[in-house]
Parts: C-alpha cells; structure tokens; sequence
C-alpha cells in the first residue's frame, strides 16, 4: 500500500504542468511563424514545451530565446492549426501570427452619388491606402482627379462621403483604391444629372467669339478631336481658329459650331 502511494506522489510531481496552449489557425500564405521565447528561471528552462503543426509535433523544448516554425512542408493556401504548449506562468509570444490569416480581399460594398455628395462603404482595407474620387470630362475623352483622401484602413466596413460639385447636366464619376503595395481597384461608374438648366451658347456660327449663358470649364476640339482651346468663363475668343467645324465640350455634353 505504502509503495502504491510513493509511485504516485512521484509521478505527479515528475509530469509536466503546462498552463496552458497557443492555437493558430489560418491558411499557408508562404511564409514562416517566428516565436519569442522568454526564460523561465524558476523551472530553469525556455517556456515553449512542444510546438505542433496540423497534430504533428515539429519539436520539443526549444532551448533558445527566438524561434521559426518552418511551414514550407505545405502547399499556399493549405490549412495550418499551430499549437504551441507552455509552461506554467510563463507564456511565449507569436510575432507574426497574421502570416497565416486568411487574407480579406478589398472591396467596395456600396457607392453612390446624390445631389450633394458622393459615398461609399469598403470592407478588407489595409493600413497605407488612399482613395482617389474621379470625374469623366467627355470633351477631353478622359478621367480628372477631382481629390484623394487616406484609406481608414480597418478590415471591417468603412464609410466615406465627399462633396460633390456637379456640373449641370451629366456627371460621371468612379473611386479609385490603391493599396500600399500598388494594387488598383475602381468601384462602379457612378451618374448623376444634375436637374439645373442647362447652360446655352451662341452664335452656331461664330467669327470672334462664343457667349455662353453661364460661367463654366469648357474645352473645344477640332473635327478630329484634336483639343485647340481650353478654358473657363461666359465669353470664349475664336478668332484665332481657322475655319471650319469644332465642338465645344460643356457639362460633359458636345455642342457643334462653325467657325467663320
């Protein structure tokens, strides 16, 4: 009986007491798992006991400060469960666990555009990236920058709203993201029609100069679409044209005219 006793007041004494585990779970993303791994000096050891991988013990007790759990053994995007076991109040520390996290994909959950503002809402940015809102000028043939602002880069959803200064008539507009690391996504194209009157000209037929019934940007584009005059304003000079027929691009709309 005595002897029965001593065995197991031995055996419990000689177990190890862990106090407890690290899990992981994520997908291979091609790299490795570092570890920091602190000294116990009442136990005179390193925490970490055993370090496993998909149930499959890769080693024990690594006596060393700072480990990698090498993953190269499985193919990108496998799934991969690490647990690492520790000893008893002293707790080693994963540097890198978001190498193994399943990656979010950016995208834009929703966009549009009112007769104030024009917002959208993103989910799966990351910290670094900017977005880029832009307008389609119809008489240049081509997207402007209209502004750029910081991401807010949380993976959950986020929200964005800037003014919009429509041009009366046809608007078009569409966001661009780009991450930190260079990757471009648009959101859809937004329109809007701006309801105020829209802006007239005369004369269809014109020696010196145009007159326009408000002030706004316009271009003007020969009949081959080559741009010949740029600018802002009610009065735009011809006569330095040679004659012939031009457009002039306002309100992202083409109006004919000849000059003389």
């Amino acid at each position: 009986m005595k002897r029965i006793v001593f065995f197991s007041i031995w055996l419990l004494i000689s177990t190890p007491l862990y106090s407890g585990e690290i899990v992981l779970s994520g997908t291979y993303q091609g790299k490795s798992v570092f570890v920091q791994n602190p000294f116990n000096h009442s136990t005179n050891a390193f925490c970490t006991k055993e370090v496993f991988v998909n149930d499959r013990k890769l080693f024990d007790a690594p006596q060393i400060s700072a480990f990698k759990i090498d993953l190269t053994h499985l193919q990108l995007n496998d799934l991969v469960v690490i647990r690492i076991t520790f000893d008893d109040g002293c707790m080693p520390r994963v540097v890198n666990p978001q190498v193994i996290q399943t990656p979010k994909r950016f995208q834009f959950v929703s966009s549009q555009s009112d007769n104030q503002a024009i917002s959208w809402t993103t989910s799966g940015e990351v910290p670094g990236g900017q977005f880029i809102i832009e307008r389609y000028e119809s008489g240049r043939k081509q997207w402007e920058v209209m502004r750029s602002l910081l991401s807010k880069g949380r993976i959950g959803n986020n929200q964005y709203a800037v003014q919009a200064n429509h041009h009366k008539g046809e608007n078009r507009y569409r966001i661009r993201y780009e991450d930190p690391e260079g990757a471009v996504i648009y959101s859809v194209e937004l329109d809007y029609t701006s309801t105020e009157t829209p802006i007239t000209f005369y004369p269809v037929v014109a020696t010196t100069k145009l007159t326009l019934s408000d002030s706004t940007r316009y271009t003007i584009t020969d009949y081959y679409g080559q741009l010949v005059k740029e600018g802002e304003g009610k009065e735009i000079i011809v006569s330095e044209l040679g004659p012939g027929e031009y457009y002039l691009n306002i309100q992202n709309r083409k109006e004919k005219f000849v000059k003389k």
